[in-house]
């Protein structure tokens, strides 16, 4: 199911089994059927998927405003906020209604700038249930410095991934990728979040369908292990 809404591209699969998970990925391209391909060579459990592209992908996805700092076409303006809340108050209101599913787990997923999305919207909103940044930049300037001085409204589950050739580069800021990855990583495990680093082979633009479908596959079988404890729980 494809639409537009709002100028942005969006690719709508509900899944195939009974599920009230719903996976919302922002992606540079319509990158649906790769992740969909290996998530079922993962077997991951069943969930709907939600794609959006056409994104003006350094805008939207950065936190705040930056300097031209990896390439003189960088356009860091800062706008992830505003999209965030187009997220939250038109996309994601949208595609439940479509999908028909109350009460849903949703899960936020990203990859290179939009992983970075994925996890600053954890300091600005609680209504995703796991986040995912794979191969995210989280390289961006001080966004290490916001992590550790903001608190999430959250402690959903995160995961997080990076290949280990990433920081194999000439630019001082893509060569912390790999470091700021783990420090952030280790940050989360202090503050009590479930939460999973994996280190892939390769550089940032390798196997990036697979990234992303290794977190959804470990984002929903976290959210399978809360709700097997929540049920423990009140028996």
């Amino acid at each position: 199911m494809k639409e537009i809404l709002n100028d942005y591209n969006i690719t709508i699969t509900p899944a195939l089994e009974s599920t009230d998970v719903i996976v919302y990925c922002n992606s540079y391209g319509d990158g649906t059927e790769p992740i969909l391909k290996s998530c079922e060579e993962l077997n991951c459990l069943p969930f709907h998927l939600v794609v959006i592209s056409k994104i003006d992908w350094d805008a939207d996805m950065s936190p705040y405003p930056a300097d031209k700092v990896i390439s003189k076409y960088d356009n860091f303006e800062g706008n992830a906020d505003e999209y965030l809340k187009w997220m939250l108050t038109s996309l994601i209101p949208h595609c439940e209604k479509l999908l028909r599913v109350d009460n849903p787990r949703r899960i936020l997923l990203g990859y290179s700038m939009s992983g970075l999305f994925s996890l600053y919207a954890m300091y600005r909103t609680d209504k995703f249930a796991a986040y995912i940044s794979a191969s995210g930049s989280l390289w961006y300037p001080d966004f290490d410095d916001f992590v550790i001085s903001h608190e999430p409204m959250t402690k959903a589950p995160v995961y997080l991934s990076i290949g280990d050739k990433e920081c194999i580069s000439k630019n001082i800021y893509l060569q912390t990728t790999i470091e700021k990855t783990q420090n952030i990583f280790e940050h989360y495990k202090v503050q009590g979040h479930v939460t999973h680093f994996e280190l892939n082979p390769g550089n940032h633009f390798i196997d990036g369908d697979l990234r992303q479908a290794k977190g959804i596959k470990w984002a929903i079988a976290a959210l399978r292990k809360e709700s097997d404890m929540e049920l423990h729980h009140d028996a």
